[in-house]
């Protein structure tokens, strides 16, 4: 950006990323470098000015330029002409054109026996409250929540010595714990 006198600031396009023979292609269907550069173009429209299409693609990824201005909600044809979109993609594009797929279901809470179903069709184990490890009391569990372990799992995996570190307690209590967490989970 320049500065003026009266303290206004002045826009300066910064079209110094456009190479020379981009920069002669734009002049030659007469578009303003600088405009690309401001992003007043998007892709489409240089590709209608008549720019080749090598160039118009350079340019749209090197200043990130829109596809297009125009929002014509017509997602089933762009799905078809964005390039490099896999089958999937392409299909949760065609989705998307149906707005239904944003909209929530108003949820209730589960009954007791919906929860039960729940809890049989778990396919892993509830992690074990630290505070079951013999040893750790609810200090300590809450001394060991502020290093990140919650559970007895984790507390049996953990370096003693980061966490004793880490938590500024005796290395020895620490490896006391894992110790205890490893035997409550064998």
């Amino acid at each position: 950006m320049s500065r003026v006198s009266n303290d206004s600031v002045v826009e300066k396009t910064d079209d110094s990323r456009i190479e020379e023979r981009m920069r002669e292609s734009l002049e030659a269907v007469g578009i303003d470098p600088g405009r690309v550069s401001n992003k007043e173009y998007s892709y489409r429209m240089l590709l209608d000015t008549g720019l080749e299409e090598s160039v118009a693609e350079e340019l749209r990824r090197r200043f990130s330029l829109p596809w297009s201005f125009e929002t014509d909600g017509d997602l089933d044809k762009r799905s078809t002409e964005v390039r490099g979109l896999g089958e999937a993609e392409r299909e949760w594009v065609v989705a998307s054109a149906d707005e239904d797929w944003q909209t929530f279901e108003n949820v209730s809470p589960p009954s007791e026996s919906e929860a039960q179903i729940d809890e049989a069709e778990r396919p892993w184990p509830r992690p074990t409250a630290v505070d079951r490890v013999t040893g750790v009391g609810p200090e300590d569990a809450q001394l060991l929540a502020c290093a990140g372990i919650t559970s007895a799992e984790c507390l049996a995996t953990i370096n003693a010595t980061t966490v004793a570190n880490a938590l500024e307690v005796n290395v020895l209590h620490v490896r006391m714990w894992r110790h205890n967490a490893r035997e409550l989970l064998e």
